[in-house]
């Protein structure tokens, strides 16, 4: 993770990463620039809190798209010569005119995520755009988009400021493919490899168990997701709920909560306290909101997670999935 203090423009302005361009500085109130930064997974994301105006133009990274959000109520940002509302977004495809204009200090974050052709063989599994899809432009204001994009960012900075582990674990990754969703849900498009929910051939609720079985097994390390288990077992998410239902009594999304708390539990019963915290048994479960995930463990099994880990009980082997 970057994370910079500076009271020189020119040298904030060389860090600043995702265009290739010219920044000019207008209006100083604060002689202070800041910057933190971090990649999670390819997916980069930027905090900047500048003590002036700026006008920043040049050419948008070859091989992804940039989402920009500005931050501060009381200034106004253009893009591209056009005002951004608040709760807006200014979308910049790959390798387009990059022009931002602010007249006073502000603050704005940025994710950049990489551009993935689904025709060059990727093997990602996380939601991926592709160049066909995306074209700059300005979204029209939508608050609730707009806070999950700020708190996105800003809880993850923090996670990655606290814990220089986060950007190389699992939990990176789980965070980068919440980006990317949120990203595609900004474009106004499905998420990439949702399936489809016309034409498909029936197919029998113990089928799709099965089948989210075997890719429970073949995946037993990862955190999955929804789509995923959709897309295994050949079926719409909505059918993949009702399938749930009727076995487990719950959804598939509530059933891999529970999974992976357990897996958790398992994980922090093994774990010597000693030698490991529960930040890093949770980065390599894929969870990094910590409170959230806390606040459901200690629901489910009486006590929070740093508890577990001190007591260090025996585990109780259960049957696999």
């Amino acid at each position: 993770m970057i994370s910079a203090e500076f009271d020189d423009f020119d040298a904030f302005a060389t860090t600043v990463g995702e265009v290739d361009g010219v920044m000019l500085l207008q209006n100083p109130t604060r002689r202070s620039w800041s910057l933190s930064a971090a990649d999670l997974s390819g997916v980069h994301i930027q905090l900047g809190r500048l003590g002036s105006g700026n006008i920043f133009e040049g050419q948008s990274w070859a091989h992804g798209t940039v989402f920009y959000l500005p931050l501060t109520d009381t200034c106004t940002y253009l893009g591209w010569g056009t005002p951004i509302e608040k709760d807006a977004v200014m979308i910049a495809a790959p390798s387009t005119d990059f022009l931002i204009s602010t007249a006073f200090e502000h603050d704005w974050c940025s994710i950049f995520v990489p551009t993935v052709d689904f025709a060059s063989g990727s093997d990602r599994d996380e939601p991926s755009l592709t160049s066909e899809r995306v074209t700059s432009q300005i979204t029209r204001p939508n608050r609730q988009t707009a806070d999950r994009f700020r708190t996105s960012v800003l809880e993850l900075m923090a996670i990655a400021a606290k814990y220089p582990r986060f950007e190389s674990s699992l939990a990176s990754i789980t965070a980068a493919a919440g980006l990317r969703q949120l990203t595609n849900e900004i474009l106004g498009q499905p998420q990439a490899g949702e399936p489809q929910r016309t034409g498909r051939p029936k197919v029998s609720r113990r089928e799709i168990i099965r089948r989210s079985s075997e890719l429970f097994e073949e995946q037993s390390a990862k955190l999955l997701s929804v789509g995923e288990l959709a897309t295994a077992a050949k079926v719409s998410e909505r059918t993949l709920q009702t399938a749930f239902k009727e076995r487990y009594g719950v959804g598939p999304a509530q059933y891999l909560r529970l999974r992976n708390l357990h897996r958790v539990e398992r994980a922090l019963r093994a774990a010597d306290p000693e030698e490991t915290t529960v930040a890093e048994v949770l980065f390599q479960h894929g969870e990094w909101q910590f409170g959230r995930f806390a606040a459901r463990y200690r629901r489910l099994f009486g006590e929070l997670p740093s508890e577990t880990l001190q007591a260090r009980r025996p585990i109780v082997q259960v049957p696999s999935d």
